[in-house]
């Protein structure tokens, strides 16, 4: 059973043949033009799917359906969420800011936050999807498309419902019905719901526990209310419960060859289930090197961390450091976190509609309430065996500037030998914060004496939205249609990843700080000088010193942290405020021709309130950003004057881009302000041509739009705070056609031209998103077949073409390119790796690399060039910020400066090496899709039938990432689902057998790549395993 339950609340018993009914002489009503139409007479690409066909075809959810429409992609995503992909446009932008480009409609009211991941289909009378931009009457985010859902109302007509319930291997139960009760002849009502559960897909050979096991529940109540006899009111009420133990992704893939060492994962090759190298991932790499790094490249004498800090590293950055292997079956996992999964969804809407004698008005409105919080495994395994350095248990040392043990530290990881190191918890639920302190505050996820890593990722959005409609239905060549909407949305995003050896460095690091520093203030009070006392040995008077080795050991014993001691991306009041009119205008010109022509023009504004919070180390005034064990919160430190927000990061120190000069308070982390309007005019036009009642053919211009966002705020220059708004132009051809009373033939061809399409990448450990320019053209036939009333047949097939225009970046999980006259250089310093270019005739500069070591004076800076460790022929472990950092006793110049400016070298650092995007296919865009469905109804006697079916899939590959590597390269698969029907011919039950995935394929449907600071690892989304079962169905 796969990700199945619509916005909570909307869809199952419904089955499909995508535009068409069973037979094609029954009409499939459909609102795709904001009215009721046949969806043969409508000029759209447009698949509709009533409720009694889809549980012929096992469509059950929307990965099911992918498998039945052609350019229609469906996957799962890293954060929670998921993709829709219609014609190569999906959900390729990543952030709170971001929205989905196909719309989501639950009975034509607007849903801004579906949880399309957990749905499942029940008690739907139709689905519709409409393929193509479609800005004009339904907004600004249709540039791909737009699904709506049309669930079953109350009747007045008499009781009525239904009962089914299904059982499967894996125990899955899946129990859904509808219960009709009519009130009066003017009032009744409907009360539906589904229930889902089932063991875990996944086996953890960790622990023997399966993971990625469903516990769903959802119900859905409406009423019909008929005041007239020209006058419905619907109201329906909706809410969905999911907790188990979901997991986000299904298998983790790494690939070890050459760069593993520096990046976790080598970027180069073929996907593997690998180990990651720690030493690649700064959310990993403690090591003694690290140490020492941090501790030179400190800001200035009182905010350093002691000269010796590097003996407390947790191991040498030239030792592998290698987690467990995985197994080889996609099916099987070690990991050492187990999932958490908990969605919930609240949805109320009402419609009503009146028919005046000449034309229609009709009002959709409705307030939603969307939550999710999930945790999972972060590295996709169990980390490496840790062993915590002796000194940390010695005794105290009794010279400030010298090693000595930290007894809390020690004390924390359980004593000496103990080796138990603390993982931080955070929220989990949807309660809100926790402080941000994690293990010093006494939230403490595991403990292990391995390496760890988890995330979580956490939401919750309010929206609101209200659309009138003025249709009119004059019985002259003119009409028209005339419709306003306002919608608000409001909520936060957050996503965390906490790691052993963030907890770890900042605990150990935070208290080595306040050694240093406790030492210096001591040895200051007593009468030394700052000069004096930061010298090692410090030279200060006795008494001075003696005073400062008070202060070291008390900071010793007490034990400090830096904050926050995990990575989080707090994305806080994302908001959205969207105000659109809109209208069309229809002219027969002549009994068999018909112009449409349409606009809209969108007011939009949005905003959010951000920060990126990782083990911050300094606040606006200069001093340490560290507090003590047993701190319960950080929040009022991160952000200590929320009246005075922080429009412009910055200016230093540089890795700290929150902190705000504009805050005096000393707040070390404030929010950045977001806030912008995105207005947009668009339109379409379409000129049908109808010259028989079986034939029609129409061709269509429609400008489409999606506002623009606001990108995380990051250290890297290379990212811009905002993204543009994405504009398409669309351009379409079809025919629409009835061969007879047995054949239907759907063919559709189209061209996009696409200006500042959004698209994400990973940077500084961060999805930011780019706009690039593309087009994608393609064509799509759609047919059925039914020569007799017993047999029916259905194929769908597509081929599609992206490509990308002029476009150059750098990837961060290959930060080289492949150039060979280039260096890599992993970062120690933060998570911003980068790479050293050399003029034409200029040597290597690196070590590793045969570069010579440097002379005179400039030796001092050969730790920064690989003598800290490296690969040999690969690159070095350095420090990219103390590059290029000016330095004092160089006259203000960088290391790559003064080295440039006496061996006459030309040396630059950048983040990473351009590469060349154009022609480039966009992400989950097969080229070739085709679909096909066979059923024949068998008579059993004079009263039964016996209907078997199949249904089969192929796609081809596709890319998961706009570089298009061979790592991006997802394979083309093969899925095939049978059912077979048995029930009396005028009866009320129906028994079905049914196997899913026949031949158990373990397909790729998308992935997740991460950037350099997570490791380079690929988080795969997979098909479900082959399920089998049984089901009965009871209608009354």
């Amino acid at each position: 059973m796969t990700n199945r339950l619509l916005c909570g609340a909307a869809v199952s018993v419904i089955a499909a043949s995508g535009a068409y009914a069973q037979s094609i002489e029954d009409e499939i009503v459909v609102t795709a033009q904001r009215q009721e139409q046949s969806a043969q007479d409508v000029p759209i690409a447009v698949s509709a799917f009533s409720g009694d066909d889809l549980q012929a075809r096992q469509l059950e959810s929307f990965q099911d359906i992918q498998f039945n429409i052609p350019n229609f992609a469906f996957s799962r995503t890293q954060f929670t969420g998921s993709s829709i992909s219609i014609r190569g446009v999906g959900a390729l932008a990543v952030g709170a800011s971001t929205e989905p480009s196909t719309s989501i409609h639950l009975n034509e009211f607007y849903v801004n936050a579906p949880r399309l991941f957990e749905t499942e289909f029940f008690d739907v009378e139709r689905l519709e999807i409409l393929r193509g931009p479609q800005g004009t009457l339904f907004g600004r985010n249709a540039t791909g498309g737009v699904v709506n859902v049309i669930t079953n109302k109350a009747s007045t007509d008499g009781v009525s419902g239904y009962a089914d319930a299904e059982y499967g291997n894996y125990n899955s139960v899946r129990v859904n019905g509808a219960l009709n009760v009519p009130l009066s002849d003017t009032l009744a009502v409907r009360l539906a719901g589904i229930i889902i559960q089932r063991d875990g897909f996944t086996e953890n050979l960790f622990d023997g526990r399966d993971i990625d096991d469903r516990n769903i529940y959802s119900l859905r109540g409406s009423a019909r209310w008929l005041p007239t006899d020209n006058t419905t009111i619907d109201f329906t009420a909706s809410y969905m419960r999911e907790d188990d133990n979901r997991a986000r992704y299904q298998k983790q893939a790494c690939t070890e060859g050459p760069l593993s060492p520096l990046l976790g994962c080598d970027p180069n090759g073929p996907l593997e289930f690998g180990r990651q190298d720690l030493r690649g991932t700064f959310f990993a790499n403690v090591s003694a090197q690290t140490f020492a790094v941090q501790a030179a490249s400190a800001a200035s004498p009182t905010n350093a961390l002691p000269s010796y800090a590097g003996a407390f590293g947790l191991f040498n950055i030239n030792t592998p450091q290698l987690g467990t292997q995985q197994p080889l079956d996609p099916r099987q996992v070690i990991i050492d976190t187990r999932p958490k999964y908990d969605a919930e969804e609240t949805i109320f809407q009402l419609t009503a509609k009146h028919d005046f004698e000449t034309f229609s008005i009709k009002f959709t409105g409705g307030w939603g309430n969307s939550k999710i919080a999930t945790r999972t495994d972060f590295d996709g395994g169990v980390g490496p065996q840790l062993t915590a350095p002796a000194l940390l248990c010695s005794p105290v040392a009794a010279n400030g500037t010298t090693p000595g043990g930290l007894p809390a530290v020690c004390n924390l990881l359980g004593g000496p030998g103990a080796n138990s190191f603390p993982l931080s918890s955070f929220d989990v639920g949807i309660t809100g914060p926790d402080g941000r302190v994690g293990v010093i505050g006494g939230n403490i996820q595991s403990r292990s004496s391995n390496f760890q890593a988890t995330d979580l990722s956490i939401g919750e959005t309010d929206y609101w939205s209200a659309e009138t409609i003025l249709t009119t239905d004059f019985d002259s060549r003119f009409n028209f249609l005339l419709g306003v909407s306002h919608s608000r949305s409001n909520g936060f995003a957050d996503y965390g990843v906490n790691t052993t050896g963030l907890d770890y460095f900042a605990y150990t690091a935070g208290t080595l700080a306040a050694v240093r520093g406790g030492f210096l203030q001591g040895c200051v009070l007593g009468g030394g000088t700052t000069a004096t006392c930061a010298a090692v040995p410090p030279t200060a008077p006795a008494g001075a010193i003696a005073i400062g080795n008070g202060a070291a050991a008390g900071a010793a014993a007490s034990g400090f942290s830096f904050y926050v001691p995990y990575f989080f991306n707090d994305s806080e009041d994302v908001f959205l405020e969207s105000t659109a009119a809109f209208g069309e205008i229809y002219v027969d010109i002549t009994d068999t021709l018909k112009l449409t022509g349409g606009i809209r023009y969108n007011w939009d504004t949005k905003g959010s309130r951000e920060r990126e919070a990782l083990l911050t180390s300094t606040s606006n005034a200069g001093a340490f950003a560290i507090v003590p064990f047993g701190t319960q919160s950080v929040l009022a430190l991160l952000d200590a004057n929320p009246a005075v927000p922080c429009t412009n990061p910055g200016p230093a120190p540089a890795t700290e881009p929150q902190a705000c000069p504009g805050d005096p308070t000393g707040g070390v982390q404030d929010y950045f302000v977001n806030e912008g309007d995105f207005n947009a005019l668009t339109g379409r036009g379409v000129l049908q041509w109808t010259p028989t009642d079986d034939l029609q053919i129409y061709a269509s211009w429609t400008r489409g739009y999606k506002p623009g966002g606001f990108n995380p705020a990051t250290t890297s220059a290379a990212v811009t705070p905002t993204f543009d708004p994405e504009i398409i132009k669309a351009y379409e051809l079809g025919i629409k056609s009835n061969l007879g009373s047995s054949l239907q033939a759907n063919l559709t061809g189209f061209y996009y031209d696409y200006s500042g399409l959004q698209i994400s990448r990973i940077v500084n450990n961060t999805s930011v998103n780019d706009n690039i320019d593309a087009t994608i053209w393609g064509i799509e036939g759609e047919f059925v077949w039914r020569p007799t009333d017993r047999l029916i047949a259905n194929l769908n097939a597509s081929y599609l073409n992206t490509e990308v225009g002029s476009f150059s970046t750098f990837d961060a999980r290959n930060p080289t390119a492949g150039q060979t006259n280039v260096e890599l250089v992993s970062n120690l310093s933060n998570s911003l790796d980068c790479v050293i270019t050399r003029g034409a005739t200029d040597p290597a500069l690196l070590l590793q690399n045969g570069g010579a070591p440097l002379p005179g004076p400039l030796a001092a800076f050969n730790p920064l060039i690989g003598g800290l460790g490296g690969v040999a022929g690969v690159g070095a472990f350095s420090s990219c910020d103390a590059l290029v950092a000016p330095v004092a006793a160089l006259g203000g110049l960088s290391p790559i400066q003064a080295i440039n400016l006496n061996l006459g070298r030309n040396y630059g650092v950048v983040s990473g090496i351009d590469q060349d995007l154009s022609g480039n296919e966009l992400p989950g865009s097969p080229d070739f899709k085709i679909a096909g469905g066979l059923q024949y109804e068998f008579p059993v006697g004079a009263n039964y039938s016996l209907t078997p079916r199949v249904d089969a899939y192929y796609q081809s590959s596709f890319f998961n990432n706009v570089f298009n590597t061979q790592q991006d390269n997802v394979d083309g698969y093969a899925y095939v689902n049978a059912q077979v029907k048995f029930g009396p011919t005028e009866g009320n039950w129906t028994a079905r057998v049914f196997m899913q995935n026949i031949t158990n394929e373990d397909a790729i449907t998308g992935a997740f790549a991460s950037g350099q600071g997570a490791g380079n690892f690929t988080n795969l989304f997979l098909l479900e395993p082959r399920r089998w079962g049984v089901g009965i169905n009871m209608v009354f």
